[in-house]
């Protein structure tokens, strides 16, 4: 074999294992076309009732249960979604049935720490009925669940 014959072989070589990579670097990295995905269809956006106030309760809620060894803390607040006059009705409703608002509240927690006091389970539990009581004493026949939600800020167990 000539020395010519060497040289154009191993180019030949040389480049059909380079050009092996190269080819199958080309197919691994080249872009994939996303997957085509189904149109979403198109929600109603919801009815805005007004706006949506969050108001801190000034007063912390003490549940002692005789059944449980613990007392709980609770730290609430509340979301209010309505006009400024309805807002303005509700503030003083809540003003004139305070007591009757903490009563409530009051009976809704015992209920549930009576079934478990673990702060975890208590924070899963209690939001409902808490916003259920609230609706219950101040709700009206234009406005009957004005609370959409009672959040609980702060929770302490002893």
């Amino acid at each position: 074999m000539s020395k010519r014959m060497v040289i154009i072989w191993s180019a030949l070589g040389f480049l059909s294992l380079g050009g092996g990579f190269g080819v199958g670097a080309y197919l691994v990295l080249r872009p994939v076309p996303p997957p085509a995905f189904a149109p979403k269809p198109e929600e109603a956006a919801p009815e805005e009732k007004g706006m949506l106030v969050y108001v801190p309760l000034e007063d912390q809620l003490a549940v002692a249960v005789a059944e449980q060894p613990v007392r709980v803390m609770l730290t609430l607040g509340v979301s209010v979604r309505g006009s400024l006059e309805e807002l303005v009705v509700l503030q003083e409703a809540v003003k004139t049935k305070k007591a009757a608002v903490m009563a409530a509240l009051l009976v809704a927690a015992q209920a549930e720490v009576v079934k478990g006091a673990e702060p975890a389970v208590l924070l899963e539990r209690l939001p409902a009925p808490l916003r259920d009581a609230v609706n219950g004493v101040i709700g009206t026949a234009e406005l009957p669940e004005p609370v959409e939600e009672v959040l609980i800020t702060g929770l302490v167990t002893q």
